[in-house]
């Protein structure tokens, strides 16, 4: 571990006080270092006439060339437009326009601007800036993705800002917005907010980041820029015409290995492989080529242990209902959930994402993926109680969460800080619901965590094994009664279909046999196990691929995954079964679906070259015409609005024959973002990788975490605070959160060729717990 890291990690009390970021390395700091060829004053600080206001609040002049905007914190009304019951409602927002005359800005690609917040007892200020393009395309689109950019800022100071702006459409831009939205009061909080801004400016760069495609910048490399295995593979990404590469040891300052960049050429564009898997001594090294240097990278044999501390350290900043010093008070005491004449407050956990709502599943599918990491560091005690104690706190609010009758609160949208006082208008009711998915998700959960507290909490453990047989028993009574069934409102189980509730039954059923070996459930586990392998292509010659899941056992609709992503349920269900019942006779059976899955993953990595990302899959066209399936996975969405450009992304990813074709990222529309999709596809191929002692899956699953670390097109780590040049991300309330994962890469329209826009924004750059969640339960592999 650096020594500086590890003197940070003490101050913070081994994560009890939230870490602090290094700007050094961060996009923003290199952005800003980079020189204006021209550049042009959008306001001169004097005329007001310019400007106008909506919404709730003033905008003013306070002396000449500062624009003032003065915002209330909370209102004791919801905008208008609103739910009556304020689910997912801010308090309003201030729109702040200046007026830019349908201007031509092609030949400019960067805005600059100067903002200060004024805004007492707030830990987190943030302001939206908004652009409108009346030309040939038009900004923000319609489900409002592009042209926003939130930023993040520090109170009390001017920040220096710049938004690089390269690919958005600017032919007619008809007016700049600085909005701010009241959140409500956190504790600390003053009833106004106020920000001025000043010096804004459009520039004209020469070297703008590149945000779409598959190549790097210019004479540069895309690597892991946190570290890399020591007994494994090593590559970059080049775009070079330099033939020559080197890796030199930072601390001794030699170079330890110089390679040939090997030329790989395909419908992607024209790469350099940089291979330097021979370097296997630990230590800090950079890659030179020609005249590029990259920043310092560690090649380890624990090459994961900073970033595990840092994602603790996102999941600590996000906790619900605690108090966060330097983050928030104690939060969301008046989200409530009622049942059958019983109220319970529904906080605790981990907030879902950069807003502060609440998803019971989620939560718990983080619980279990740290109680995986837990179980591969017990020999570092500091690391492995950390994690048990942020585990323990996820796992009371799984448990508290239960009405005991199969009901259970499972979710509240919650996008402010309410005051904490149940009663007024501010408070939300959480969802209360029965439904067998969740169930028998919670269950698996909660026999998982048996044998992880067994030691160290043994009434905690009882208490686990007790909740998993009778939300098991509930899951099995509700979907005798019912089968699948979906949520009154969206959550985010909503996309299961029944091959994920076969294997989300059969993988609860092995836990529990494991933890208490009661045979009842190692038959379930069977019988749901086989059910399982019913819905998974054994192989048809009119079908070019085989191993894959169709989503029922008459294999109509293939299993997708868009956003939220369960992709390895699977797996863990063949794995467990496995594992558990080591000498059933079936197990050869199961085994040989594992390894069809697995050379399923094998056949497919050669369709996202040279990067190592699991491609999101096999598609039939015939799937386009699917709308009830469509109604599942594409959220805030209009099958009739978009069956068209359904059909296109299909058509522009990779043809496999007439009817099928391969997707790079996954097919969607409003919500977009890769993260949970490729990390939960990798955790699959480290399932398998692990049981089967199979290296070439292993390294695939090695290059699922690679890529959010750095080796990925624009070369950015997507872990905040990890390795370097990482950008800020939409951590809404609760601001810039070191260890933070967003929803991930997206792609622009109906393409299928990444994109990453600078703009800060939902839902591709927005944090999100899912994702490290998915991130922590495939390091827990590799670890």
């Amino acid at each position: 571990m650096d020594a500086n890291f590890k003197k940070q990690l003490i101050e913070s009390g081994y994560i009890h006080l939230p870490l602090e970021v290094d700007y050094s390395k961060s996009l923003e700091n290199r952005q800003l270092r980079k020189k204006a060829n021209k550049s042009v004053l959008l306001w001169d600080g004097k005329d007001m006439d310019c400007w106008s206001a909506q919404g709730r609040g003033i905008i003013e002049r306070k002396q000449p060339g500062i624009l003032r905007i003065t915002v209330p914190s909370r209102s004791e009304s919801w905008p208008e437009g609103s739910p009556e019951d304020g689910d997912y409602c801010s308090f309003g927002q201030l729109e702040a326009i200046l007026n830019t005359n349908n201007a031509d800005w092609t030949m400019y690609n960067r805005l600059y601007f100067k903002i200060r917040p004024e805004c007492n007892g707030m830990h987190s200020p943030m302001l939206n800036v908004r652009l409108r393009n009346d030309g040939k395309i038009k900004i923000p689109d319609v489900y409002e993705r592009e042209g926003y950019h939130i930023v993040h800022l520090k109170n009390h100071i001017w920040n220096e800002c710049v938004w690089e702006i390269p690919a958005l459409p600017r032919d007619c831009i008809t007016s700049i917005t600085f909005e701010v939205h009241s959140y409500g009061q956190e504790l600390s909080m003053d009833t106004h907010m106020r920000y001025d801004i000043c010096d804004i400016r459009l520039e004209a760069i020469d070297k703008p980041d590149i945000t779409i495609g598959w190549q790097c910048m210019e004479d540069t490399a895309v690597y892991s820029t946190e570290a890399y295995w020591a007994d494994g593979r090593k590559t970059a990404v080049a775009n070079t015409t330099e033939e020559i590469f080197h890796i030199r040891d930072v601390n001794s300052n030699e170079i330890v290995f110089t390679g040939k960049a090997e030329p790989l050429k395909n419908k992607k564009g024209s790469f350099s492989i940089l291979d330097f898997s021979s370097v296997k001594t630990e230590g800090t090294y950079r890659i030179e080529m020609g005249k590029f240097i990259s920043e310092s990278f560690r090649i380890s044999n624990t090459p994961l242990e900073e970033c595990v501390w840092k994602l603790i350290n996102f999941l600590y900043c996000e906790r619900c209902g605690y108090p966060v010093q330097g983050r928030h008070g104690t939060c969301h005491g008046d989200i409530i959930a009622k049942h059958n004449g019983l109220i319970l407050a529904y906080n605790g956990g981990w907030h879902d994402a950069g807003d502060v709502s609440q998803q019971t599943a989620q939560t718990a599918e983080v619980v279990h993926a740290l109680l995986e990491m837990a179980g591969k560091v017990k020999n570092d005690r500091l690391l492995y109680n950390r994690i048990m104690e942020e585990a323990a706190w996820g796992m009371d609010f799984v448990l508290r969460m239960r009405f005991g009758d199969g009901y259970r609160a499972t979710s509240a949208g919650i996008r402010r800080w309410s005051n904490g006082l149940i009663g007024d208008m501010d408070d939300t009711m959480a969802r209360v619901h029965n439904h067998s998915f969740e169930n028998f998700l919670m269950s698996g959960i909660e026999a998982y965590a048996v044998s992880a507290f067994r030691d160290r909490d043994p009434e905690l453990a009882w208490k686990c094994l007790q909740s998993a047989k009778e939300d098991y028993h509930f899951a099995v009574e509700r979907f005798r009664e019912k089968g699948m069934e979906l949520p009154v409102i969206f959550e985010h189980t909503y996309n299961s279909g029944l091959s994920q509730y076969l294997a989300t039954q059969s993988w609860a059923a092995s836990m529990i046999y494991s933890a208490c070996g009661d045979s009842y459930y190692a038959k379930q586990a069977e019988i749901y196990g086989d059910r399982l392998m019913e819905c998974q292509e054994q192989g048809n010659p009119e079908i070019p691929l085989k191993g894959f899941f169709y989503r029922t056992p008459e294999k109509k609709t293939i299993v997708h995954f868009n956003h939220q992503s369960r992709e390895q349920i699977f797996m863990q269900a063949l794995e467990a079964l496995c594992r558990s019942q080591p000498d059933n006779p079936r197990r050869i059976a199961w085994e040989n679906s594992m390894r069809m899955y697995g050379d399923y993953i094998k056949s497919i990595m050669q369709y996202t070259q040279p990067y190592d990302l699991i491609p999101a899959g096999i598609h039939c066209i015939d799937e386009v015409e699917d709308s009830e399936t469509f109604a599942l996975l594409h959220l805030m969405t209009r099958y009739e609005d978009e069956r068209d450009n359904y059909r296109q992304q299909l058509e522009n990813g990779i043809k496999l024959n007439e009817k099928y074709y391969m997707r790079c990222f996954p097919v969607w529309f409003s919500f977009r973002g890769n993260s949970a999709v490729h990390l939960a596809a990798g955790k699959a191929a480290s399932i398998i990788g692990r049981y089967f002692d199979d290296k070439e899956l292993i390294e695939i699953a090695r290059g699922q975490i690679y890529w959010t670390l750095g080796k990925n097109p624009f070369g950015q780590s997507l872990i905040y605070g990890a390795g370097s040049n990482y950008a800020q991300q939409y951590g809404a309330l609760n601001g810039e959160m070191v260890g933070s994962i967003p929803v991930g890469i997206q792609t622009r329209g109906n393409e299928d060729i990444p994109y990453w826009p600078i703009e800060n924004n939902a839902t591709y750059k927005e944090v999100w717990t899912t994702s490290a969640g998915r991130w922590l339960w495939l390091a827990a592999d590799l670890y």
